[in-house]
């Protein structure tokens, strides 16, 4: 999630407040504007649009969030929302308070320099079966996504010092930002539409293919051939468009699975460990407590006191 804001420098990225309710302080470049907002009271149907592509990420506290087409949502720290311009929205805000205000960022970036960069990842990282890279037309929610949190962490730095190279950098990085976005916007709608797209989609194929073949012993050979691309090549489609290497995303996967045995099937740790395709306890046990931040038992005990509570 993005950084908390350190206090020594927290007068970089706010000024003075001058309104309890999102008090806007910007950071602008020549191709976007870093807006920071902070909340100091509870309030509802706060309204808000901007002109450009927008990507809002929580910092910290609570919104409940209204917009176009959609029931309203919680809106929380490490969650990040991907806007189309001029979308209207309604904010809540439940918990804020001056002591501990609620605070996001809102990154306007702008329409040619969207643009410009569509065209720039169309041209050098082609998306496999002559699909295009494009800003969504629709609001686009992300949970806890690593590598856009980063990008956004390193941005505010930059954005909010005026030492020399900051355009520069700021624009590297905020190219290096949308390229996240849109990676992780296209895994997203591969995994949705899995078995709408199977049928002419290659990735989605192999998506497919791995999803039903889970307890098996998958190779990356097995999978290029399934999408008919040489290893090299499917290596690299795969990378650009899930956003890790095969091996990754079925690890990934087994361990999501496992999750659901254990939790809804009554499987053991060491049951799930073999019936989802690992072979050895101690890395399926490595594995999970990387992904999970803890040991495969805790987690299930952990999800067993909350479902009795």
């Amino acid at each position: 999630m993005l950084s908390g804001i350190n206090l020594k420098e927290k007068h970089k990225i706010f000024s003075k407040p001058k309104s309890e309710i999102e008090h806007r302080t910007s950071h602008p470049a020549d191709h976007a504007v870093l807006n920071v907002f902070e909340t100091r009271r509870v309030t509802e149907s706060f309204d808000l649009q901007f002109d450009s592509p927008v990507v809002v990420s929580m910092i910290q506290g609570k919104k409940i969030m209204h917009l176009h087409e959609r029931a309203p949502f919680a809106f929380a720290p490490g969650q990040t929302i991907v806007m189309p311009p001029s979308e209207l929205m309604y904010i809540d805000f439940p918990i804020a308070t001056p002591e501990q205000p609620t605070q996001c960022m809102a990154l306007e970036i702008s329409r040619g320099f969207v643009k410009n960069t569509m065209e720039w990842l169309n041209e050098f990282f082609p998306k496999q079966d002559d699909g295009k890279w494009e800003w969504s037309k629709d609001n686009f929610l992300l949970l806890n996504n690593h590598n856009v949190q980063e990008s956004l962490n390193r941005l505010v730095r930059v954005m909010v010092d005026n030492d020399y190279g900051r355009q520069m950098r700021a624009s590297n990085t905020t190219r290096e930002l949308i390229a996240s976005l849109m990676q992780t916007h296209a895994r997203y709608f591969l995994l949705k539409n899995i078995n709408k797209l199977s049928a002419r989609n290659r990735l989605a194929h192999v998506l497919q293919y791995i999803r039903s073949k889970l307890s098996d012993q998958l190779s990356v050979d097995e999978l290029a051939a399934q999408a008919c691309l040489s290893r090299a090549q499917f290596f690299r489609a795969f990378q650009r468009e899930i956003g890790e290497t095969p091996v990754q995303f079925i690890n990934r996967e087994r361990v999501e699975k496992a999750k659901k045995l254990m939790l809804h099937e009554g499987r053991s740790a060491t049951q799930a460990c073999f019936d989802c395709g690992f072979s050895s306890l101690n890395y399926f046990s490595r594995l999970f407590r990387q992904l999970e931040g803890k040991s495969p038992t805790k987690w299930l005990s952990e999800q067993t006191q909350a479902s009795l509570a």
